[in-house]
């Protein structure tokens, strides 16, 4: 039996928007912790919903992107994927669309993986992982101004093996979303997942 917790959530006495631009909102908050503390400033960024995807053909390739990181300075490989949209119903909208845009490829076959905290330390946003299969190319990339974005297909196996041999520096919510992936095809009885499945089971196993 677990031992009952007396951790609690901080009181907010004062919160303000401290910072707000079309990219960006800053909220600052003074709290109280539950042993009487005072924190303050305490900056919270208070950003969109995120979504990704492991998108995959039906021959096993896995869709990536390659683009400019300015955050990091590097040219780095990644998921498709971006932020809820107004427009977006959705999550699952969300990712469909985001997969169109950046790519030009679609699918009839989501399925949502499970969601996480981008950061609750201090971002409010949650990311929604998804799994598309039989990806197929339905359209050009339709791009916004700021992108240029070069598509990359790999083996998906392959490529998580090399993500978690670390010789690929992946966005770490890609990587978790890597892992939702495999977990899902190793559990699923899907017939199309059939040959990745068995892929995966040996590469753990070796």
């Amino acid at each position: 039996m677990m031992k009952s917790s007396k951790l609690a959530p901080w009181n907010v006495l004062e919160s303000a928007i401290s910072y707000e631009d079309p990219w960006l909102r800053i909220r600052t908050d003074r709290c109280r912790t539950s042993q009487g503390i005072i924190v303050e400033p305490y900056h919270v960024l208070e950003c969109s919903t995120w979504v990704n995807v492991v998108a995959l053909t039906s021959e096993g390739r896995m869709i990536l992107v390659r683009e400019y990181r300015h955050g990091a300075g590097q040219i780095l490989l990644g998921l498709p994927g971006g932020a809820v949209e107004g427009q977006d119903e959705n999550p699952l909208a969300a990712i469909q669309r985001e997969l169109r845009e950046e790519t030009g490829y679609s699918s009839e076959h989501f399925f949502a993986l499970g969601q996480s905290y981008a950061n609750p330390a201090n971002q409010n946003n949650r990311v929604w992982s998804f799994l598309a299969l039989d990806v197929r190319k339905s359209q050009e990339q339709n791009l916004d101004e700021t992108e240029d974005i070069e598509i990359v297909l790999q083996d998906f196996v392959d490529f998580s093996q090399q993500t978690w041999d670390d010789a690929i520096p992946l966005q770490a919510l890609h990587l978790a979303t890597i892992g939702l992936a495999s977990h899902f095809i190793l559990r699923s009885k899907l017939p199309q997942l059939q040959e990745i499945r068995a892929r995966l089971l040996q590469a753990l196993s070796s």
